[in-house]
């Protein structure tokens, strides 16, 4: 397990026991003590430490809690492993939606439009970080920086997308937040239709 600071872990378990009250749980203090919100904030950066691919997320670790008991639903193994299942069922969602959007984006250059038509039309079949995507694979990086603050925008919204692209894009071409990393030397990128 990684060492958080105890800050890192006070204010994690806050963030914890704020996402639980939006959610309308209502602990009840009884006998147990405050003490479960860093247990389960503990819980959050172990998974994050097996996995570098899980965020430290609170909000959605307790989005993926049952949130009847909070030693049992956040503060367990079992809360570490919801939340692993949850975040793997979210990457390969966003990764499917991506594998669409790039299947749809080449069929219409098969079918004779060219890159610049595709990437740059207004289909809002395809995100920004699609168009992004194709215009990488195209070695096209004037049509990539256009859509780079767009499809940076698409990521913060969810993190998860980066992890949803590393079928699609080397990691070092996914859009950050000063522009991109530029990598050079070309990559060879299978045709969507060929990837499970």
């Amino acid at each position: 397990m990684s060492l958080a600071s105890r800050h890192e872990i006070e204010r994690l378990a806050g963030r914890i026991r704020s996402a639980c009250r939006r959610r309308g749980f209502q602990w009840r203090h009884g006998c147990s003590t405050t003490r479960v919100w860093e247990a389960a904030a503990l819980v959050l950066i172990e998974c994050h430490a097996e996995n570098p691919e899980i965020p430290i997320d609170p909000e959605l670790f307790v989005a993926s809690q049952t949130l009847t008991d909070p030693w049992t639903d956040l503060a367990s193994p079992l809360a570490g492993d919801r939340y692993r299942r949850q975040v793997t069922a979210i990457i390969r969602r966003l990764r499917t939606e991506l594998a669409g959007e790039i299947r749809r984006a080449e069929g219409m250059i098969q079918r004779g439009r060219s890159i610049g038509d595709v990437v740059s039309g207004s289909n809002p079949k395809i995100s920004p970080l699609g168009r992004y995507i194709m215009a990488r694979r195209a070695l096209r990086p004037d049509l990539a920086d256009e859509w780079c603050r767009d499809a940076l925008a698409q990521h913060e919204s969810c993190p998860l997308y980066r992890s949803a692209c590393c079928e699609f894009l080397p990691s070092e071409d996914y859009p950050f937040r000063n522009g991109f990393v530029k990598t050079p030397g070309i990559h060879a990128y299978p045709m969507v239709s060929s990837l499970n």
